[in-house]
């Protein structure tokens, strides 16, 4: 289907949105560490050195189910790890329809499908590199972020739809 103009010009602008929030994310997960400790581990690296791992978390709700039992507030860190995980996604199940094609975009399962490969993808690089811990219910907390973003992307295309037709 082709697109007029006014809607390349939102579509490229939601793009460069999407490639900034990737960047973000990319920032937050990866570079959240001292830059200290990330030169000194990828000087190990270049020399051979063995990286220190941490055991990856495989076991579903392993790390979520205690987290709210010992959560005493909403303020306690406990929480706010969980919610940042969720929300951490958001902004990708609400972006990436807009940027995938029309056959795609109200396609809940490939947005979804999509943010649950891209956060095993970060799990597994947070093992390999040791920057982070690979947890399953990091996975699991991020992919419904996604979704919880992509029923906001509904919503917003329905009052899009609304209010220019």
């Amino acid at each position: 289907m082709k697109m007029n103009k006014k809607e390349k010009i939102f579509h490229i602008c939601v793009s460069g949105i999407f490639a900034l929030y990737l960047g973000i994310l990319f920032i937050v997960i990866v570079l959240k560490f001292p830059t200290g400790l990330v030169s000194n581990t990828i000087k190990g690296w270049m020399k051979g050195a063995e990286v220190a791992r941490l055991t990856p978390q495989l076991i579903p709700f392993k790390t979520i189910i205690p987290y709210i039992q010992q959560a005493r507030a909403i303020t306690d860190w406990f929480v706010k790890n969980l919610a940042c995980n969720i929300i951490m996604f958001m902004p990708y199940g609400f972006l990436y329809p807009f940027v995938m094609e029309k056959s795609i975009q109200k396609n809940c399962r490939r947005t979804i499908l999509s943010a649950c490969i891209l956060s095993v993808c970060i799990e597994i690089f947070q093992y390999i590199s040791a920057f982070g811990h690979c947890d399953i219910d990091d996975v699991i907390l991020n992919t419904v972020g996604a979704a919880i973003g992509y029923g906001l992307y509904l919503i917003a295309v329905k009052i899009i739809n609304r209010i220019f037709s």
